[in-house]
């Protein structure tokens, strides 16, 4: 039996043991440096990160970066040599990173990226290497220093190249906005003369929402929710994006509210519209959620970066929970003739920024299952322009990537992104549920859509497939399933996507996904 297998099984195998007594961990793949700066010179850019390699142990003390020699473990410094690093050299470049530090057009300090304190992060990252026999990266060696508005990546990338130049450095970029993973978010403008006062009773429009609908159309939800623990009962979700409307009739408390949120109608439609999809209650009248016996959390990112939103998400979650990252930016130029959608041509996943995948590669160490908006870029992940972030053999984040179909054929969107990392795929257009109005013209709380469309709309629907079976699992006693055994049962399952050169995997099935889940 393979050792994938075994993990697939929740047969952890004990990490082997050094010759003095303290165990050794399946190494981190390197991260690949890049030796150009990636964005394009007019990408508008928010802050620059920078993480320091592991084992050098660097800690904000006094409002600077200093190197805790004496604090470190064997681990440690096992991890400085194989970087082949002494103190010396690990001081000298952090004199260097100050004073880069100081040139960038900055409108804040520098400051640590994850919000967790260290002791909290020190133990995610512990647990989450004894649950994998995997090194996990440590979150606390990440920095960030906001960027004054309006600042180009011109601006910066001569910099992020100076801090990659560092030996001591693992990796440094200016990271661009975060938008929600929606085609034409922020096009829609409303008439408020077209709004009416509520009406008493909504109408049901379950019966147009044919993402539930048996395959090879929808994921059929329907016979879902014939089986114990198919509505997602007892399993918590997570959305990581920017804003809701949490007072709308067809939604149910949450159960978690963090971070920050915008305040901005586009993005409190489109939030509303993710959670429509996944928990729109099943009361008679709107619309039915895929997993509408679910709890659902929201987490904010107007005031944090996406990588420590994730971490916070996932520690809501928990174990057999669900992280929603509903989220893309703007990447570097694989596509150069975008044919639609062009105002998004080239936005990638947010795990291609290193922070987020490692936030996103601790959550499902410890469990977590996190779903990910491939994003409406209109490229393919296997190009080489992104030096193999996207390529399993390189790196791995255990997360469940969702790319866009049309919604009677299959098809890719001509926008959806595309490679051999998207895993799956669902309905990327036409999507009712709740927000935006046009399928309704009473007041906020009682608008729905429609058209929600792109790859936010369709990796809530394979949210809702991924709390079913993690419903059934816990009705069935099967406890939390392990992410990647989730993952490959969706990958190996499902109705193919229709022909085409671009890969997207298949759509979810659950009837089909159910019984082979809970015959294991």
């Amino acid at each position: 039996m393979t050792r994938t297998l075994m993990l697939g099984l929740g047969l952890l195998l004990a990490p082997a043991a050094h010759a003095s007594g303290v165990k050794v961990l399946e190494p981190r793949l390197p991260t690949i440096k890049p030796t150009l700066p990636e964005l394009d010179e007019e990408t508008p850019v928010q802050r620059l990160v920078v993480k320091f390699q592991e084992g050098t142990r660097v800690r904000l003390r006094g409002g600077r970066m200093q190197a805790l020699g004496t604090e470190r473990g064997e681990h440690e410094w096992r991890r400085m040599k194989r970087y082949g690093l002494s103190d010396g050299r690990v001081m000298a470049d952090l004199t260097t990173a100050h004073s880069v530090v100081e040139r960038i057009p900055r409108r804040g300090q520098l400051g640590r990226l994850f919000r967790e304190t260290e002791l909290t992060l020190a133990d995610h990252k512990h647990r989450a290497e004894e649950r994998t026999g995997k090194e996990m990266a440590d979150l606390d060696l990440y920095y960030e220093v906001p960027l004054q508005g309006g600042v180009r990546a011109r601006e910066v990338n001569a910099l992020v190249m100076q801090l990659n130049s560092l030996d001591s450095v693992e990796i440094a970029y200016a990271e661009p906005m975060p938008e929600p993973a929606m085609v034409d978010f922020g096009a829609v403008v409303r008439d408020p003369r077209t709004e009416l006062p509520p009406v008493p009773t909504t109408f049901l429009y379950d019966n147009q929402q044919g993402y539930l609908n048996a395959a090879p159309l929808g994921i059929d939800a329907r016979y879902a929710w014939t089986v114990r623990g198919g509505g997602g009962e007892g399993v918590r979700i997570v959305d990581v994006e920017g804003a809701w409307n949490d007072k709308h009739e067809d939604l149910p408390r949450f159960f978690y509210a963090g971070g920050t949120e915008f305040d901005d109608a586009g993005w409190r439609d489109h939030g509303t519209a993710v959670l429509g999809v996944m928990v729109g209650a099943r009361n008679g009248y709107g619309v039915t959620g895929i997993a509408h016996l679910a709890r659902i959390g929201q987490q904010g990112v107007a005031t944090q970066t996406v990588a420590s939103a994730i971490t916070h998400a996932a520690v809501a979650a928990g174990k057999g929970g669900i992280v929603l990252v509903e989220l893309q930016a703007r990447g570097p130029r694989a596509n150069r003739h975008c044919t639609c959608n062009t105002a998004q041509c080239n936005y990638v996943p947010m795990e291609y920024w290193q922070a987020n995948f490692d936030a996103i590669a601790q959550a499902t160490a410890n469990g977590v299952h996190v779903v990910e908006a491939a994003g409406n870029g209109g490229a393919n992940l296997d190009s080489p322009v992104y030096r193999g972030a996207f390529d399993r053999s390189v790196r791995d984040s255990g997360a469940i990537l969702v790319g866009a179909s049309s919604a009677t054929t299959r098809s890719p969107m001509c926008w959806t992104n595309h490679g051999s990392r998207v895993d799956v795929h669902a309905w990327g257009e036409k999507v009712v549920t709740l927000g935006f109005g046009d399928l309704s013209a009473s007041s906020e709380n009682q608008w729905y859509t429609a058209r929600f469309s792109g790859t936010s709309s369709a990796a809530p629907i394979v949210v809702g497939a991924v709390a079913s079976l993690q419903g059934a699992a816990n009705a069935a006693g099967l406890g939390p399933i392990p992410p990647r055994t989730l993952r490959d049962l969706l990958r190996t399952t499902g109705t193919p996507q229709a022909p085409s050169t671009k890969r997207i995997g298949s759509q979810p099935n659950l009837r089909e996904a159910l019984p082979q889940l809970l015959a294991r």
